[in-house]
């Protein structure tokens, strides 16, 4: 409105409301302004469908235009003045698969907005409701909702990533899409993915003063569960919390995950609660806690047996920025009896970092030990310790130049004991053992690591060739550092996320000890985890010294075909005692460690070693040169070639297995 036109409405208004102070004007006015009401009351109501169908058609075709959607409504009718009822709905993409049908709905509607135009309704009542979301390899049906980006062409710039803005567009579609009060029935949610299909059904469902209790029937293919779910939403305050717990004694099993992974997820109990608001600069900040009891995981790469975590929880605060996520420190996990205080950081624009961080105060070692989850480690179960422990990790790595990589972890201790073992003795190191080597899983071979056995051999009598030629191909900083190598590591990621794989182990000859004397042989998530915390407590216990160590390690290793130990690899190669190895002969031993199965890759069909294997000896030699362990004429006169001439010599011409007869002189040993 223009200044003039507002001069001259002011005194207008004026005048009218002093006239109103009249008697006979001011009852004019009102009889007026009623028969005003009434006019639009009955227009309204004569016209309230051709409303709702203007209304409707103008609301559908704004969602379809922004969502890429094709939403269909069959009738709607406004019920007297206070309902309306919505038959045959239906949404699917524009190209994609039907994601959403309801045979009737019905609201209750507010008459005194639709007298001005307006269709506000509440209350809802949905009858037969189905949603189908339908995944075939990487297309969707649902995803329209909430990537609403345009379709890209091939003249359009691939579009930065804004988490903020993503994570605003789930919680409008979570909350701002619900009603206060809302009862369904006859619900059912049916996912189909590829050729695996899990339906869920509810009977009836119901918000009512915010709050919703409801069982769920559960379908993954032929079997079916029950669960319980029961919590509170407040979309106005955007708060979400819900706790599900299964209708029976049994567990609440996760459906998909066994036929997308062949893993399962099950738990007595899940709790969360969420509430998401935005704050400064664009942030949507999410805050909550998350709680599991009884959880079970169970799949081959993660641990042999079932692994339960009995009490976990997390109170968390997330901030997401335009180009960041990040979990603050300031939120707490409970993991049994240990409190702690993660920070985790994903940032991405021209380039992917990762922070991680955690730093936790002293706090009774029991604690640890205690909280360890059943089944997920099978030798220091049952431990009691005493004593305190804290622990301190950094990590930050640039995906886009790995070798940015920084990582730093230490395990500190105070008055750290054992006071009852596990499962295992670790104490046996130091002293003479019975060792059983396994392929696959399966006991393939029994010997005494020990004096009694005559192919053991005292460090003292292994050649310094071997051992310094063993100790720089596998581990030059055995004797400095307590079981990990920190270089090796940071090293050894770098290089997997270069390669996409665990490309590399980074394990120290202690690791690799603790691996064959304590651990099976299965690659697992646990069987690492318990490796490097048995290495650490080997370590920093000083169970065994060090020389302990190389010399068990030297007498159990893998070298060949069921050949364990240096002595027994000497006669299988070369038909001699260990102690009458030469330069070359031990270095050629030390290169097949890795791989000591595959050992015939190293020869070519004359039986000489391959020719690239050159440049291994030099970078060898160099090294036990540069640290003092040869000569410069034990390097000058090195050639790098062996000629085999013990039963190995077999392999190289073709045969599979060793003759019966290769152990016979070998009384110490007890085959199985």
């Amino acid at each position: 409105m223009t200044g003039r036109k507002i001069s001259e409405f002011l005194p207008r208004t004026l005048l009218f409301f002093a006239s109103l102070r009249e008697k006979k004007n001011f009852r004019k006015g009102i009889r007026f302004a009623l028969l005003v009401i009434a006019v639009m009351m009955a227009l309204s109501l004569l016209f309230r469908n051709t409303i709702l169908s203007y209304y409707l058609d103008k609301k559908i075709s704004s969602f379809n235009r922004q969502y890429h959607a094709v939403l269909v409504v069959d009738k709607a009718r406004i019920r007297w003045l206070s309902s309306i009822r919505v038959t045959g709905i239906s949404l699917r993409p524009e190209d994609g698969d039907t994601l959403l049908k309801i045979d009737t709905m019905t609201a209750r509607l507010s008459f005194f907005r639709m007298i001005f135009g307006r269709i506000a309704l509440s209350d809802f009542e949905l009858h037969n409701t189905s949603i189908t979301m339908v995944r075939h390899d990487s297309l969707t049906n649902y995803m329209f909702l909430i990537d609403r980006t345009p379709k890209r062409t091939a003249d359009t710039l691939p579009r930065e990533t804004d988490y903020a803005a993503r994570l605003s567009g789930i919680y409008n579609a979570v909350f701002a899409k619900l009603p206060d009060q809302l009862a369904i029935s006859n619900f059912n949610i049916s996912i189909r993915s590829n050729e695996h299909h899990v339906a869920l059904f509810v009977k009836r469902f119901a918000i009512e003063d915010h709050q919703f209790s409801f069982p769920v029937q559960v379908t993954e293919d032929t079997d079916t569960a029950g669960w319980i779910v029961e919590g509170q939403l407040d979309k106005h305050d955007r708060i979400i919390e819900a706790k599900m717990y299964s209708a029976s004694e049994a567990k609440v099993t996760i459906p998909y995950i066994h036929s997308r992974w062949n893993a399962g997820v099950s738990f007595d109990t899940l709790a969360f609660s969420l509430g998401a608001v935005k704050g400064p600069d664009g942030l949507i900040i999410t805050a909550g806690s998350a709680g599991v009891a009884g959880l079970t995981l169970e799949h081959p790469r993660i641990a042999a047996r079932p692994v339960v975590f009995r009490n976990m929880g997390i109170q968390y605060r997330i901030c997401a920025g335009k180009d960041y996520i990040e979990l603050d420190s300031a939120g707490l996990v409970t993991f049994g009896q240990l409190a702690l205080h993660p920070y985790i950081r994903y940032r991405k624009d021209t380039s992917q970092e990762i922070t991680l961080s955690l730093h936790t105060p002293w706090f009774p070692a029991r604690d640890l030990f205690s909280s360890l989850p059943d089944g997920l480690f099978t030798v220091v179960t049952g431990m009691e310790v005493t004593g305190e422990l804290a622990y301190d990790m950094d990590f930050f790595v640039d995906l886009a130049c790995p070798d940015s990589l920084h990582f730093d972890s230490d395990l500190k201790r105070r008055e750290f004991r054992i006071r009852s073992d596990g499962n295992a003795d670790l104490y046996k190191l130091d002293s003479s053992f019975l060792y059983t080597a396994y392929e696959q899983g399966q006991p393939v071979k029994t010997f005494i690591v020990g004096p009694e056995n005559p192919d053991f051999r005292s460090l003292d009598r292994i050649p310094a060739y071997l051992r310094y030629s063993v100790l720089t191909s596998e581990d030059g900083g055995f004797y400095q550092h307590r079981g990990f190598l920190m270089d090796a590591i940071r090293e050894s990621i770098a290089t997997d996320i270069k390669e996409r794989s665990f490309a590399r182990g980074g394990s120290t000859i202690t690791m690799q000890l603790v691996k064959n004397v304590f651990l099976s042989r299965n690659k697992t998530i646990a069987r690492k985890l318990e490796e490097m915390l048995i290495t650490w407590l080997i370590e920093n216990l000083q169970i065994a010294s060090k020389d302990r160590m190389f010399e068990v390690y030297l007498n159990i290793i893998e070298w060949g075909p069921l050949v364990y130990g240096a002595n027994e690899a000497s006669r299988f190669y070369f038909n001699k005692d260990v102690s009458r190895l030469s330069y070359s002969e031990a270095v050629f031993l030390a290169s097949i460690i890795p791989k000591p199965k595959w050992f015939r890759s190293s020869f070519d069909s004359a039986g000489h070693l391959r020719p690239e294997l050159a440049d291994y000896y030099r970078l060898v030699s160099e090294k036990m040169l540069c640290k003092g362990w040869v000569t410069q004429q034990d390097v000058d006169r090195l050639v790098p070639d062996v000629e085999i001439k013990g039963p190995a010599r077999a392999y190289l011409r073709g045969k599979d297995t060793l003759s019966a007869g290769h152990f016979i002189d070998n009384p110490g040993v007890l085959v199985k």
